[in-house]
C-alpha cells in the first residue's frame, strides 16, 4: 500500500486541494476508488519556505564565516537542530549513542513544535549574525516580488 500526503483545505464538508501539484497527486488515484484518509493539521507552507529561504539567505548574505562553515542550508539546518537539541538519539552497534537531527517533515514535526524550533533558530541566527536577519530577508523578498 502506497502512502502519499496531499495537503487539502476544508470548506464545509468537502476537502479541496490547495495547489495544482496537490490536485495532480490526487488525480493519480483512480476515479471512485476508496482512500484511507488520516486527518491532521498541516504546517504552514509559508513558514516552512521562510525557514529554508532564511537559512540560504544567511549563508549568502550573513557574516562570511557562516557560509565558510556551512556550505548550504541543509548543513546549517542540521547544525542548528543539533545545537538547539531538536535531535533523535540512535544507539550504534558499538554501544555508542549518537544524536541526529529530527525530521522536520510535516508528518513528524507538528506545527506547535516547529513554531518553537523556528523561534529558537531566529534567536540563534541573531546571535550568530550580530543582528536579526529575518527582517532583512523578508524585506529583500518583498522588493523582489514587487519588481
Amino acid at each position: 500500500m502506497s502512502k502519499h500526503t496531499i495537503i487539502m483545505r476544508r470548506r464545509g464538508h468537502a476537502l479541496h486541494c490547495i495547489s495544482a501539484e496537490e490536485g495532480d497527486m490526487l488525480a493519480s488515484f483512480p476515479e471512485n476508488c476508496d482512500l484511507n484518509v488520516s486527518v491532521s493539521r498541516a504546517r504552514s507552507l509559508r513558514q516552512n519556505n521562510t525557514y529554508w529561504g532564511l537559512l540560504a539567505w544567511v549563508i549568502d548574505n550573513g557574516p562570511e564565516w557562516i557560509g565558510r562553515k556551512w556550505p548550504d542550508k541543509d548543513h546549517l539546518s542540521d547544525a542548528l537542530q543539533l545545537d538547539l537539541g531538536y535531535v533523535r538519539y540512535v544507539g550504534m552497534f558499538s554501544g555508542e549513542v549518537r544524536a541526529f537531527p529530527e525530521s522536520k517533515s510535516f508528518q513528524e514535526m507538528p506545527q506547535d513544535k516547529f513554531n518553537r524550533y523556528f523561534e529558537a533558530v531566529q534567536g540563534l541566527l541573531t546571535e550568530m549574525c550580530g543582528y536579526d536577519p529575518l527582517p532583512l530577508y523578508l524585506a529583500r523578498n518583498s522588493h523582489r516580488s514587487a519588481a
